[in-house]
């Protein structure tokens, strides 16, 4: 993909376009076909998501979508899961190293609570996926 159009001209709008469509095609996806269309949401892009939208998407997901893409969602959530449990321990362990109220302390509380809330996602999302009641 060239950086210059058809005539010659620097053109990083269509350039840049094209680079994300490009992109797009290589993401993970849950497709999901039903009887009056089809939907995909891209994997790394949507999940985890708020609860709000959970409770809409997941009865598509569990009714609709491929049991092979069910079990991809299920994976990824799983690891995002640990992943932001283990970030939550770390900021937390930081933010004890420092005085209580410190400038520091508040910073790594801050980031801890907001991968708290990533991780409660992930569970609230899993949860979802295999039907159990939020």
């Amino acid at each position: 993909m060239e950086r210059r159009n058809a005539e010659g001209y620097h053109d990083p709008t269509a350039y840049g376009g094209m680079r994300m469509a490009e992109q797009k095609a290589e993401r993970e996806t849950v497709r999901m076909v039903y009887k009056n269309g089809r939907m995909e949401l891209y994997i790394h892009e949507f999940f985890p998501c708020r609860l709000a939208v959970a409770r809409k998407v997941f009865p598509l997901i569990r009714r609709f979508a491929k049991d092979e893409d069910k079990e991809k969602l299920r994976q990824f959530l799983r690891v995002k899961a640990r992943e932001h449990s283990g970030k939550v321990k770390a900021f937390s362990e930081k933010a004890e190293s420092f005085t209580a109220k410190s400038e520091e302390w508040h910073f790594y509380r801050r980031k801890a609570r907001e991968e708290q809330i990533i991780y409660n996602q992930c569970v609230k999302n899993l949860k979802l996926l295999e039907g159990r009641k939020e």
